[in-house]
């Protein structure tokens, strides 16, 4: 039956309704004026090719001037703007019409961008039923409030391992809901965290400084392949070098591309691989991390790549914009393998920078690599907020852009992960005003969905929330944090729909509502209900998550000061939960067996599912069900562990009065971890089935760490039960792990 209200993503301005459908048949063409934009071509194309994916037949795209004014056409472009029966009296870029009439489709915008969307927007409209595809008699009128809507998709584990293909796939994906900016981290260092290794990430080659490599090598164990696997790789985007390849494609999608590259805060490898520039301790010994901000070496190092990076990258594609990031300048600890636990503090300590205060030398280094880029061709650089917010700069950082007339070339993002708004009434955010009042540019960044090898996250609120206060600041733009994962599907789509559409009043319980339908067509109400329980244990920010994070292994990989490293997993846990002296174990597990069922429900819900409707995401029903599979996992695997203990404890305490009871105790306990390490290998086996190939050997790093624990408390508790069978010991050895 024709469903009268249209589901798009994102959420339409207006559409005005007319009776019935119409029938796209074999008779339609698709026609294009000979002065089309490339955009225009593509949206043709883009209609075209998805007709003959619904249909099995491929329309022809045609010249205006080979198509009579009888027959039935899909007109795409501005050349067709006087055809139109209602005009767009708005002149936002990337604004449209989309009016579909008996025999006649026109798609177009105020620019070809617009008219590229129009295209978009179509393809959501086709219906198909009983062989034949439909499109609601509708007129259109759309633009966007945000100008600038994306991702940005952090130099991490996973795109290090995407192929150009992927990021092709990336691109198509955000051009489908309307995402018009990429941002990539190409360098970017956190601190240990495996093997005794900074996390380090460098995506591009920079030939003039060819030590600036981050090779990387990932054990896991596979159930799929049934044994170990170890990997040792350059990110591929570097050792192919295609970057320039991935701006192309974005340029032809209508995708901005542009490069992200840290320095200060997160920058070790720069500094240990050349330490002429690292900044120095009190012993006058170089940190390996942050720079000498004195040096002037220190600039012309920063000046020749990033002038590479344009030469070789931005300028061939026509690419105007930077971002220098400067994010989280403080001391940390995990910077020096030689000491992990050591804190390394990233300001020098050289005769000339103590000279100055460090507000003073953030200060000059940021406005010199903006006055760079501004002279290199840069119309756009933009940073994060809250280093210069934390030095209390904000006031002068502008005063300083409007001296040397580069305010309009800068825009602050405003990052926040959290849920709670509260939050943006401090400092940090300029108490909620972005710099708003000081003439800066605002862009704001919420996150997308990132820890995809941890646990899977609803970033719902955070979305909603920083886009609803950026845009009542009149942000330009928004880059959500991210890496990419078809599990954060939700996420994008949220992203989507808020960032094209703040005029209209709708709240996150609509959002929902219209996202199950668009996904899970007549089955959306089973789908909504697996959302709603989904969403209590993975709704990012709130305590139930909080909880459930520190349950698994990425915690854990970072340096505590007052634990040893590389500290025990899972063992840390369990001891944290039987050690709490405010809250006793039982509790702890009544709560886990309460959240297992939870997430259990909801695994069960999405099972139920036959359909899902999106064309969008490849195998998105799957993506669901193993993230509820990975929680459901995680959480039985602790029940079942610590029932294992517990048979243990029993067959300590029956040992040298009742042989049977122990021995039973001690078939039980083994039982135990045997069921344990089974959900375990499930678990792993069906996620690697599940996710993107770039996404697993992080993925399945982490997942073994619980994997080979199991193994082992299972191969102590088997030498143990072998011992007292055979008479070998009269006390059962304390459980060593």
């Amino acid at each position: 039956m024709y469903e009268r209200r249209v589901l798009v993503f994102p959420e339409v301005k207006e559409v005005s309704y007319k009776d019935g459908e119409i029938i796209i048949d074999e008779e339609y063409r698709v026609v294009l004026s000979g002065d089309a934009a490339p955009l225009e071509a593509e949206a043709a194309d883009g209609v075209a090719r998805m007709i003959e994916r619904l249909t099995g037949r491929r329309p022809q795209v045609v010249d205006v001037h080979h198509v009579s004014g009888k027959e039935k056409v899909i007109l795409v472009g501005t050349s067709f703007r006087d055809m139109l029966t209602s005009r767009l009296d708005r002149s936002e870029p990337e604004g449209y019409v989309l009016e579909v009439s008996e025999e006649r489709i026109i798609l177009c915008g105020n620019d070809a961008s617009g008219t590229f969307y129009a295209g978009e927007t179509l393809k959501q409209l086709f219906r198909v039923r009983d062989g034949r595809l439909y499109v609601p008699r509708v007129t259109i009128k759309d633009w966007p409030d945000y100008r600038y809507r994306g991702l940005y998709v952090e130099s991490k584990w996973g795109p290090d391992l995407m192929t150009l293909d992927d990021w092709r796939e990336l691109i198509d994906f955000m051009a489908s809901i309307k995402l018009n900016f990429l941002d990539i981290g190409v360098y970017g260092c956190w601190t240990i965290q495996y093997e005794n290794q900074i996390t380090e990430f460098m995506m591009v080659p920079v030939r003039a400084y060819p030590r600036l490599r981050t090779p990387k090598t990932i054990r896991y164990y596979s159930p799929l392949r049934k044994g170990w696997v170890s990997i040792t790789y350059l990110p591929r985007i570097f050792s192919e070098d295609f970057f320039s390849e991935i701006i192309a494609y974005g340029k032809r999608r209508n995708v901005t591309v542009r490069p992200a590259f840290n320095s200060l805060g997160h920058n070790t490898l720069i500094p240990r691989e050349y330490p002429e520039v690292s900044s120095i301790d009190e012993e006058g010994n170089p940190t390996h991390y942050g720079f000498c901000l004195t040096n002037p070496k220190t600039l012309r190092l920063m000046f020749e790549i990033y002038d590479e990076i344009i030469e070789r990258y931005l300028k061939p594609n026509g690419v105007d914009t930077f971002n220098i990031e400067l994010d989280e300048v403080y001391a940390g600890r995990g910077k020096d393998p030689k000491d992990p636990k050591k804190l390394v503090d990233p300001w020098c300590r050289c005769l000339r920078c103590s000279g100055f205060k460090r507000e003073d030398l953030f200060l000059e280094y940021v406005v010199n690599l903006i006055r760079h880029l501004a002279e290199r061709g840069m119309k756009k650089v933009s940073l994060w907020n809250d280093q210069i917010t934390r030095m209390g700069l904000l006031e002068r950082f502008a005063a300083r852009l409007k001296e040397e007339n580069l305010i309009d070339k800068v825009a602050i993002n405003w990052w926040y992960y959290g849920p709670d708004e509260e939050s943006l009434e401090t400092e940090r955010f300029d108490r909620g005003r972005f710099g708003s009042e000081l003439g800066l540019t605002r862009w704001v960044t919420p996150m997308a969905g990132y820890f995809f090898w941890w646990l899977y996250q609803s970033l719902l609120r955070n979305i909603f929330l920083m886009l609803r206060r950026g845009f009542r600041q009149e942000a330009e733009g928004t880059v959500a944090y991210c890496t990419f994962d078809y599990s954060f599907h939700r996420n994008y789509y949220c992203l989507s729909d808020f960032s094209w559409n703040q005029t209209k009043e709708r709240d996150l319980n609509q959002f929902d509502e219209k996202y199950a339908k668009a996904v899970f067509g007549e089955e959306w109400e089973k789908g909504l209900k697996a959302l709603e329980e989904l969403e209590k244990i993975a709704s990012a920010g709130s305590e139930t998550n909080r909880f459930l994070s520190n349950l698994f292994y990425y915690p854990y990989s970072y340096v505590h000061p007052e634990r040893k490293y590389p500290r025990s997993y899972p063992q840390e846990v369990i001891d944290n939960l039987k050690g709490d002296q405010k809250v006793p174990l039982s509790a702890y597990l009544d709560r886990i067996r309460e959240l297992h069922e939870t997430a259990r429900r909801a695994k069960e819900l999405f099972l139920s599912i036959n359909n899902v409707k999106t064309t969008a995401s490849p195998r998105l029903l799957e993506h669901y069900i193993v993230e509820c599979e990975r929680y459901e996992t995680t959480l039985k695997v602790y029940l079942l562990i610590f029932r294992a203990l517990n048979h243990y404890k029993g067959a300590k305490e029956n040992q040298s009065r009742d042989r049977d009871k122990t021995l039973k105790n001690l078939d039980e306990a083994v039982s135990s971890i045997d069921e344990a390490l089974n959900l375990q290998e499930t678990m792993m086996l069906n996620i690697e089935r599940t996710k993107s190939h770039y996404l697993l050997p992080q993925t399945m790093r982490d997942l073994t760490f619980m994997r080979t624990f199991l193994v082992d408390l299972r191969g102590k508790l088997r030498a143990a039960r072998e011992r007292y069978l055979k008479g070998m010991t009269s006390e059962l050895p304390p459980l060593d792990f």
